[in-house]
Parts: structure tokens; C-alpha cells; sequence
């Protein structure tokens, strides 16, 4: 029988047996202590030096609870007035050297390498509670809203693409080729058609998908929103339930916190926009406290925006407006009769729900008329064949829809708020990172030419080509910094192949030289640039990313990736298609110089300015040569 750590303190005097990683090991004289880490928390564990076990190896452990003496006792954690006297110990599983630490916060650690090594990183006690914490959050809202008569119903994930206000994912259909099914931006016309099914109050914890840029505020791909629905309601009704809702939640998880303003501000889009300047305002009195909760409601938005080339509701391209919020919100009742006359001045019964500045959640009421819907397809542009993608739902309001609305708050996006977190990713436990890449598994990656066969799709040459040679290097490294709008000085120069030598020819510090490496980290080819004056750690390299297997390339290998020469190589990782690391030694300096391409050529430019071009992954991993 297994007992947890955090249940010792209940049995003293007992033998029990418990199984977990160690957290720390201590050697003092003949005796060991070791911390030992399960789902529950740590409790230590004594014995003598013979018990082998390292840092995160597995372990199980028989033994005997015992009351620590009173100098001993460790107030600071629920264990801590006991400790387990080891008679019996076996390592399950040993554990490699970590690539970084996990008995910190981890937002020191280079976020692309906290994400390849996610299991590791959810380890860390913060992650580990965050998204224990994000369980018992949803189910605390699966609970509440089942007590008030909600149905829970999961829609569709393999659904249709129509224009909803981002790009969608498409996923090609094999059974019938040259289809596409999409990931749903959300369930907004399932839930609608629910409501025409008489559910009434529906409820999801729904995944969405938005091909859309990532912000601190959004995963790029992916999220997960609490989706209501509701028929037979108000505005308000939703805006009561929801603020019912959150404030029990908090009341129960963070009852630390304080809300600052109840019931919560309910502020029109045109005063919000007047005092604040935005209709995500913060309205905390001390923005310090990382206590205070202030949540409020913005409201009559206007219907439609003034169709912009970045819209996703082009029409016929000949349009003057698109949703403020989507095509299916109702016009404010009094203001229909604008649809025909003013459009611009029409408001919609939108509620986007706020917290500490940040948009946490959004919904209105829908349009239930099919003629009003239809009105709206008409304004924002549809043609035909884009109305008749929404046929289902125009056919299904021909059987009798009930008045209906809904909200749908951000799980992610709320948990960030709420714990003060700086990014969503750090409340989700495989979060895509912000250059599109899903932690540990590195997808997306290629299919096979039978797959691809299978689904009837050929596949075109990706847009990125390898410059052919040190010229079109050059040029094209010349082309980049002009196209960012960067000052740079260029030099011809006698052949030069190494940093003194090239130092020397420009005459410029040794330390203000960009020396360009080429390595294989792991059987993969990248770039890692350092000072002229420094050499490469790789032992620092290895420990800061994550990398087990490091190596330099050959000559051979160099002019194979790059089409250049060892000592031509110029500190541009992009132009190759391969990552770059730069050495953090390097910002000490307020230009950079380097060899672009050829032996004869280089560029000085700004410290600043090449960073900003070569976009480079920064870590500490060089020492003096």
C-alpha cells in the first residue's frame, strides 16, 4: 500500500511505503537526507550513505515515520514535524542531468527550452500548482453551471470553414479529396443551432483554434474558452450569471484576493473609450496590489467597424463594414431601423467582460430574425456563395429559433489574470510556443509523400532558398539591413580568415567581432555567434538549451549549409534556414563587425541593429580565449 507524502504526518510510528522523485539529496557525515516528491508535496527522508539515489530518480522507499526533534522541525512546509527513517530503497528510474533547473520559477529560462522540455518544466511547484489549480477551476464551473440546468454538450472539432474573423485550420479530407474540413474558431454556430434544438442552456470547456499571431494574452493556435449559450434571456440575465459565476470562484480559489468593484462597472463603449482611451480598461485603485481583482462589463459597442484589408469579412470586396464583434451579434432593438438608413451608428448588445485591463471573456445576444441576419450578411459584403456557406444556419432559423445569447470567457486568458501571470502559456500544460511550434512534440513537421498521395495533395517548394555562394550572400545580408531601414559601414578588405586577421584588416576591437560557428546540437545544423576575443562554453551551450550531443561542423559541412567558406560565414542564421544563438557577451558591445558571405567583404553596423535582423535565441555561453 502506497502512502503520499503529504500524509506521513498521519501515520507515526509506522512503517509505510512511498514512491516519487527526489527532490534534493544532503550528505552530512555518514548520514543522507533526501527529499522525496509526490502529487502531494515532500516530506525528507534519513538514512545512510549506502542508499544511492540521485536528484529526479525515481524511488521507492520503505520506512519508518518519525517525529523530527523540536530543533529539527520545519515550520515552512506541512511535513516538516516529521521524517521517514529509510530501511528499504529502490530506484525505479534513474534521471539524466537536467538541461535546467526546476526548484525555481523558471522565468529566468529561455521559454523555447522550457517548452521542448515541458515535462521537466511542469516539475517546477509553480507550474505543477497552476495547472492543478486550472483543473479544479473548470471543474468548480462544470459543477456551478450544472446546478443551474446547463446541458454540457461537445461540438464538433472537424467542422466547416466559413469567414468568422481569423484564419481558419484547414484539415484535408480524405474520403472526399480536394475538401477541406476546419478546426473551429469556435462552437458559435453549433451553439446557436443547439438553442434552435431546445437545449436552452448549454455549456462547453471548448477547444478553438485561430490561425492568428501569438500575444502574451494568446497562444498562437489554440485556446480554450467556456462557451454558454442561453435562450429566452437578457443581456443582463448573462451579465448576472457570469458575474455570479466568477465571484464564487474567487471566493474559493483566491481568497486572498479582493474584488474592488461590486457589482461590477457596466461601462459604455463610447464613455469607456472617451475615459480610458480603451475598452479594456484597468480600473484597480492600486495596480501594485497584486491582490486586487477589478473586473468590469463594456457594453453598446457599435455593430460595425469600418471595413479595413486585414478584415477577414471581405465580401466582394466592395464592402463598408464588418462585425465589431461577429456577424451574429443583434443590433440593439431600437437601433434596427439604422441598419437601412446609418448603419455606423447601430449598437450591438455585445458584453465583453474585463479583468485588470485584460479582455477575459465576450458575448452578446444573436441575431434570432432570419431577415435581420441576412440584412447583416448583405452589409458587411457576403455574396451569395458566402451566404449560402451559412445556409444551415439561415434554413434553421426557418423552424421556429427562441431569443438567445451568450458569453464565452477564456480559461487560459482568466487563469492569467487572476495569478498574475505574465503569459497564458504559462497556465497550459503543452502550450504552443510564439514561433508556432507545439512544445515537445516540434510539430509541424512533414508528411509522407504516401500520405500526402493518399489525400490527393501535392506539396509546393517552400518559399525559403539557400543563397548559392558568398556573393548572393552578400547581397543578400546587404538587402536585409537596407529593408529594416539599418545604417551599416561596408568594407573591402585584403582575404581575411580568421577574427585577428579580420580585426586587424578593419581595424576594429577584437571583442566587437560577430564570429559566426557552425554546430550540429543534437544531429542538427545551427549557428551560434560569439565575440571575436571569446570561445565557445559548450558545456554553458549544452546546459542553457537543453542540448545533449554538440559537435562543429567540418568544412565540409559548413560549405554544404551555408555555401560559404569557414571564416566567410556571416553571423546570419535566417539566410541559411538554420536557428541562431548569440553569445549575451555580445550586447557589451555598441557595434558588431563581421565577415558577410566573402573573405574580402564585412559589415560594421549597430549591436542593436544586427539584433534586431538576426532575431537570435540570447544565452550565456562563451569564455575568454
Amino acid at each position: 500500500m502506497r502512502t503520499l507524502a503529504g500524509k506521513t504526518v498521519d501515520h507515526i510510528g509506522e512503517q509505510i511505503t512511498l514512491q516519487g522523485w527526489v527532490l534534493a539529496r544532503r550528505n552530512h557525515g555518514k548520514i543522507m537526507f533526501l527529499d522525496l516528491r509526490d502529487r502531494s508535496g515532500a516530506v525528507q527522508l534519513v538514512g545512510d550513505k549506502s542508499f544511492d539515489a540521485r536528484a529526479e530518480d525515481v524511488i521507492e522507499v520503505t520506512g519508518t515515520v518519525k517525529k523530527r526533534p523540536e530543533p529539527m522541525v520545519n515550520a515552512k512546509v506541512p511535513t516538516g514535524t516529521v521524517e521517514v527513517e529509510i530501511s528499504a530503497l529502490t530506484v525505479l528510474s534513474h534521471a539524466h542531468e537536467l538541461p535546467f533547473p526546476i526548484d525555481t520559477d523558471g522565468y529566468e529560462i529561455n521559454e523555447e527550452i522550457r517548452s521542448k522540455y515541458r515535462y521537466l518544466d511542469l516539475r517546477r511547484p509553480r507550474m505543477a500548482r497552476n495547472i492543478r489549480l486550472r483543473s479544479h477551476v473548470v471543474g468548480f464551473i462544470r459543477n456551478f453551471l450544472l446546478e443551474r440546468d446547463f446541458v454540457e454538450v461537445e461540438t464538433p472539432v472537424l467542422t466547416k470553414t466559413t469567414p468568422e474573423g481569423a484564419r481558419d485550420f484547414l484539415v484535408p479530407s480524405r474520403l472526399q479529396q480536394g475538401k477541406f474540413y476546419a478546426l473551429p474558431q469556435s462552437p458559435q454556430q453549433y451553439k446557436q443551432l443547439l438553442m434552435v434544438a431546445g437545449m436552452e442552456r448549454y455549456f462547453q470547456i471548448a477547444r478553438c483554434f485561430r490561425d492568428e499571431d501569438p500575444r502574451r494574452d494568446r497562444a498562437y493556435g489554440e485556446f480554450t474558452q467556456l462557451d454558454m449559450e442561453l435562450s429566452f434571456v437578457t443581456q443582463n440575465d448573462i451579465l448576472e450569471l457570469t458575474e455570479a459565476m466568477f465571484t464564487s470562484l474567487v471566493k474559493k480559489f483566491f481568497p486572498q484576493k479582493h474584488i474592488t468593484h461590486t457589482p461590477w462597472p457596466r461601462i459604455s463603449h463610447k464613455e469607456v473609450m472617451e475615459k480610458y482611451g480603451t475598452d479594456k480598461p484597468d480600473l484597480r485603485k492600486d495596480k501594485n496590489d497584486p491582490d486586487e481583482l477589478a473586473f468590469s462589463w463594456t457594453l453598446d459597442f457599435p455593430l460595425f467597424n469600418e471595413q479595413k484589408d486585414d478584415d477577414f469579412f471581405f465580401g466582394s470586396g466592395k464592402a463598408k463594414f464588418a462585425p465589431s464583434h461577429h456577424m451574429f451579434t443583434a443590433p440593439h432593438p431600437d437601433d434596427i431601423p439604422l441598419l437601412e438608413s446609418d448603419p455606423m451608428k447601430v449598437r450591438g448588445l455585445q458584453h465583453d467582460l474585463v479583468l485588470n485591463g485584460f479582455e477575459v471573456g465576450g458575448g452578446s445576444i444573436r441575431i434570432h430574425q432570419p431577415e435581420v441576419q441576412s440584412k447583416v450578411f448583405d452589409l458587411i459584403g457576403f455574396t451569395d456563395m458566402q451566404k449560402q456557406e451559412f445556409a444551415h444556419m439561415l434554413t434553421a432559423f426557418g423552424y421556429g429559433v427562441p431569443p438567445h445569447g451568450g458569453i464565452a470567457p477564456g480559461i487560459d486568458r482568466l487563469l492569467m489574470a487572476l495569478l498574475g501571470e505574465p503569459s497564458v502559456r504559462e497556465v497550459m500544460a503543452f502550450p504552443t510556443s510564439a514561433s508556432g511550434t507545439t512544445s515537445v512534440m516540434e510539430a509541424p513537421s512533414t508528411a509522407t509523400a504516401e500520405q500526402l498521395a493518399e489525400l490527393g495533395i501535392s506539396v509546393k517548394s517552400a518559399a525559403f532558398t539557400r543563397p548559392a555562394g558568398g556573393q548572393e550572400v552578400y547581397d543578400r545580408i546587404v538587402s536585409d539591413i537596407t529593408a529594416e531601414g539599418a545604417q551599416f559601414d561596408p568594407y573591402e578588405h585584403e582575404a581575411v580568415h580568421t577574427s585577428e586577421e579580420a580585426a586587424k584588416v578593419r581595424n576594429t576591437p577584437l571583442a566587437e567581432g560577430a564570429k559566426a560557428l557552425l554546430l550540429y546540437a543534437d544531429q542538427k545544423p545551427v549557428m551560434v555567434v560569439i565575440s571575436g576575443d571569446r570561445k565557445l562554453d559548450t558545456k554553458a551551450f549544452k546546459s542553457a538549451f537543453g542540448v545533449r550531443d554538440l559537435r562543429m561542423a567540418t568544412p565540409e559541412e559548413v560549405e554544404k549549409v551555408t555555401g560559404v567558406t569557414i571564416g566567410a560565414v556571416p553571423p546570419f542564421g535566417h539566410i541559411f534556414g538554420i536557428p541562431l544563438y548569440m553569445d549575451a557577451a555580445i550586447r557589451a558591445n555598441s557595434h558588431v563587425s563581421f565577415n558577410a558571405g566573402l573573405h574580402t567583404r564585412s559589415i560594421r553596423m549597430s549591436q542593436s541593429g544586427y539584433e534586431k535582423l538576426a532575431s537570435p535565441i540570447v544565452g550565456e555561453f562563451s569564455k575568454n580565449a
